[in-house]
This record gives structure tokens, C-alpha cells and sequence, in this order.
């Protein structure tokens, strides 16, 4: 099967037209027609000469992008989409209204191999990674449930973005292209439970995507309970990564806190948050928990936390639950259990 043109960066296209004696500026006019003007034929793509389709036309194809096989609307307006990719592989992807935005979050993987105990995601195991054309799709489908345009992407969906890094990069690289999708880099948002390699080549990049670090409890063994990846990357080193990847970029990160009622929302646990992540340029997003296939909610505890942070001296923000009624919340999505 040859290769899929969607999985090229521009870059990457102009050295595939210099190759086969093509002038690699016309790597903008075949980025327009296929992420912009959706051309599937590449023997007939609008604006492109037919001397460069012809040199390409053998070497590469361009796949359809599957649309959402089920779409669901949950009553707060959030709208979940699943699609299924050429070998039967599940992903879900989120439409969420928030004030007057609309945020898309997307899957990079297909099932997770984190295990986090907590997640509905976790509890499917991995089936694979997703290419940068499937998530790419996932945008589109969203795209295509926002009237008047996406505000930002987040990776939060299925999958850990930072275990499927060379895909979820091109894909970042594609849609944040000029001739692309033209999507600012900067309102993208990647989550990670803090794979340390990665957050140090984000550092290094030119990438300008914003990174989220999820937390979940601030005491190591708990952590390592709930999250089994705290046992390869603990949390005290991702700390350190991240306290670099600020310097180095001179940005904020936001660091995700998932409340447990009873189990990390003491006083005590606001305090050890505290003094693991003070002094570090950040915001902290507290999420209640929501079961698998049920809708979460606040308890008592919830804003009392977020006031222990606040006079700790921690910009913290509570995250609205949306989608729990359609199993679209932070840490439901299982692809329908498909």
C-alpha cells in the first residue's frame, strides 16, 4: 500500500517533490487542496499542476478520512464522537462547550497502556497508537460539530500523547501548518501523566503547545496506586522536568488534580500539592472524580480544597463536569466498550 500523503509534513513534502524533480514549492499547493480544500484523488487535486500529481500519483495515496461512526449529545451540549479507522480500531473524540468556546479533545491512541486504575480508558488496554492522519480525522469530525470553528485542541482524550509522541508531533506540525489547517500551536494543550523523556524533548522543540501535567494524588505511594506509571516516571522527577521545560520555554504549565472523595482531598493532601508544586509558574485544574459509565460531581470537599490552594498561594481553577450523561467526562471514554 503507498503511503499516505496526509502523514507528511510540509517540509517533509517538499524533499519528497525535490526528490522526484519537482520544484518543492508546490508542497503548498498539495497541502492546501488535501487538508484545506479536502481533495482525495490524487490525480486531480484543485490547483495543482498535473506534472507534479503525476510524479506523486505513483508514489503516494490519499486515504479518506472515516467519518464518525456514532455521535452522541449529552444535555449540557457536549458531543462525543467515535470512529472506527481501517482495521477496526476505536477512538473517541469530544466536543465541549465552554462559555463561548468550543473546545475539541482529541484521542491520540486507540485504548491506553497507562493502566491508571481510575479510568475507563486505562481499563481497555492498548490496541495501538493512532497516525497522525486518524487523529487528524478525529479534528475533522469535530470541525464539523462547531458551528463557527474549534477555540482550542486538547490531547485528553483516549491514550497517553506522550507514548504516541512521533505521530501526536507530525499531527501537531500538520493541522498548526499555514497551508494546513492554520491551528495555533498555542491553543493547543497536551496532558501527560509525566513522561519524563518527552517532556524534555517538548522543552528542546520549537513547538509552542502547552503542556498538562496530571497529577492525580500528590503522595507517592497513593499516586503509584492509582497511576502504576509513577512507579517508572515518579512524580517528584517529573516535577523536575517540569520545573525545566518552564525555564527553557518560559511558560506556565498546568498541573490536573483529580479529587477522590475521602481518599486525596484532605487538608493534608491540599498541603502536600502545595509544597511539591509552589514556586512553579502554574495553574491547577481540579477535576472531581467521574466513574466509569456514571456522572461524577462535586462533594463539600471539592471548593474547600480549592480554597486550601488558593491561600496557599496556587492559581486553581475548578473544571465543570461535561458529558457525564453520554460518558464523555474526563476519564470515561472506553470507544462504547467497542
Amino acid at each position: 500500500m503507498k503511503p499516505d500523503i496526509r502523514e507528511l509534513t510540509r517540509p517533509e513534502l517538499e524533499a519528497e517533490l525535490a526528490r522526484l524533480g519537482e520544484k518543492p514549492s508546490h508542497a503548498a499547493a498539495v497541502y492546501l487542496a488535501v487538508h484545506r480544500r479536502k481533495g482525495e484523488d490524487l490525480s486531480s487535486l484543485p490547483g495543482v499542476p498535473a506534472r507534479v500529481l503525476a510524479a506523486l500519483s505513483p508514489a503516494f495515496s490519499v486515504s479518506p478520512l472515516p467519518p464518525p461512526e456514532k455521535l452522541r449529545v449529552s444535555r449540557d451540549g457536549t458531543r462525543k464522537m467515535l470512529l472506527r479507522f481501517s482495521d477496526g480500531a476505536p477512538a473517541e473524540c469530544v466536543v465541549l462547550p465552554a462559555k463561548d468556546r468550543l473546545v475539541a479533545c482529541l484521542s491520540s491512541q486507540s485504548g491506553c497502556a497507562c493502566g491508571c486504575t481510575f479510568c475507563a480508558t486505562g481499563a481497555l488496554g492498548l490496541r495501538r497508537s493512532l497516525t497522525a492522519p486518524e487523529i487528524i480525522a478525529q479534528f475533522e469530525a469535530c470541525l464539523k460539530q462547531a458551528d463557527g470553528g474549534l477555540s482550542s485542541l486538547v490531547f485528553m482524550g483516549m491514550g497517553e500523547p506522550f507514548l504516541n509522541w512521533d505521530n501526536v508531533e507530525r499531527a501537531i506540525r500538520i493541522l498548526s501548518d499555514s497551508r494546513g489547517r492554520h491551528f495555533p500551536q498555542a491553543k493547543m494543550t497536551l496532558s501527560t501523566v509525566g513522561i519524563i523523556p518527552v517532556i524534555e524533548k517538548l522543552a528542546a522543540s520549537d513547538l509552542k503547545v502547552r503542556l498538562a501535567v496530571s497529577v492525580v494524588a500528590a503522595e507517592q505511594e497513593q499516586r503509584a496506586r492509582l497511576v502504576p506509571m509513577e512507579r517508572t516516571y515518579p512524580l517528584r522527577k517529573v516535577i523536575e522536568a517540569v520545573k525545566s521545560y518552564c525555564a527553557a520555554k518560559d511558560a506556565h504549565v498546568m498541573f490536573e488534580y483529580i479529587l477522590f472523595p475521602g481518599v486525596n482531598d484532605r487538608p493534608s493532601d491540599a498541603a502536600l500539592l502545595a509544597g511539591l508544586i509552589g514556586g512553579i509558574p502554574c495553574r491547577v485544574n481540579l477535576i472531581p472524580y467521574n466513574p466509569p459509565g456514571a456522572p461524577g460531581g462535586e462533594t463539600p470537599r471539592v471548593k474547600e480544597f480549592q480554597r486550601e490552594l488558593i491561600a496557599a498561594g496556587l492559581r486553581t481553577y475548578l473544571r465543570p463536569e461535561k458529558g457525564g450523561d453520554i460518558a464523555a467526562a474526563c476519564g470515561q471514554l472506553a470507544a462504547e466498550r467497542s
